[in-house]
């Protein structure tokens, strides 16, 4: 489409005038208008459920792994600082920093710290919400079990499941106590008012361990052992209050 500034013989500053002098009085006296997007931060406490079942779907030793596996069910209280922004910033509408704890009858693992960038597609009714971030801290001790099975011929088997400690939380032990994985996010978001409300899952994609023992009845100790990466979900739901 040909650009009227280049090629019109009007100049810009007369053409300006002319196009103030033919618009309706109304559009003349209309203030800017305000972006569609709905910015604020937001304050979020909630729950969250994770419950599963992880497995590396292999026999490592030749044997039926499905004896085996390691059952998890974490009920979990968290709490964020969420901000949207309005105008949507290289393609993001906002982020968050949280904390969860998983496991509430035990005080001393489960504690875990999160960061992540989201963007939002506004549906009207609600919004949906993706987003990816990190997640960092000490995990829940339900993720590490170990399972036995015997069999007529007095052969033990056991294998034992973890989640692959990767990262260092001060004031608490060595650089292998503390784990840290990426994760990602997809929830439904409505904001009324000064309120917002959100549920959804959130995905972390989290490196095990899985350890496999054999000992026969003459007492020969077998061993094989393989990491892999596993997706584990938590469902959650949110409800919070607009700070500023």
């Amino acid at each position: 489409m040909p650009d009227p500034m280049r090629n019109s013989w009007i100049e810009p500053s007369a053409f300006a005038v002319l196009v103030c002098l033919t618009l309706p009085v109304e559009v003349q006296a209309q203030e800017p208008l305000e972006s569609r997007r709905k910015s604020g931060t937001y304050l979020q406490a909630g729950i969250a459920h994770g419950q599963g079942h992880l497995s590396d779907h292999s026999s490592l030793t030749r044997w039926d792994v499905a004896l085996f596996g390691t059952d998890y069910d974490l009920v979990s209280a968290k709490l964020e600082v969420e901000s949207h922004f309005g105008d949507t910033l290289l393609q993001l509408s906002g982020f968050s920093l949280g904390y969860r704890k998983d496991g509430l009858r035990r005080a001393e693992p489960g504690h875990m710290l999160s960061a992540s960038v989201f963007r939002d597609l506004d549906l009207k009714l609600f919004a949906v919400k993706l987003g990816t971030g990190l997640e960092w801290g000490l995990p829940s001790l339900n993720f590490d079990q170990t399972e036995f099975r015997s069999v007529t011929d007095g052969t033990l088997r056991y294998r034992h499941t973890s989640i692959q400690r990767n990262a260092n939380v001060p004031f608490v032990g060595t650089t292998t106590d503390g784990v840290v994985y990426p994760f990602i996010e997809v929830s439904l978001v409505q904001r009324p008012s000064v309120w917002l409300f959100e549920t959804g899952v959130r995905i972390g994609i989290i490196r095990f361990n899985f350890d496999d023992f054999q000992i026969s009845p003459t007492g020969q100790l077998r061993h094989e052992s393989e990491r892999k990466l596993l997706f584990v979900p938590y469902l959650f739901a949110d409800i919070g209050i607009r700070l500023f």
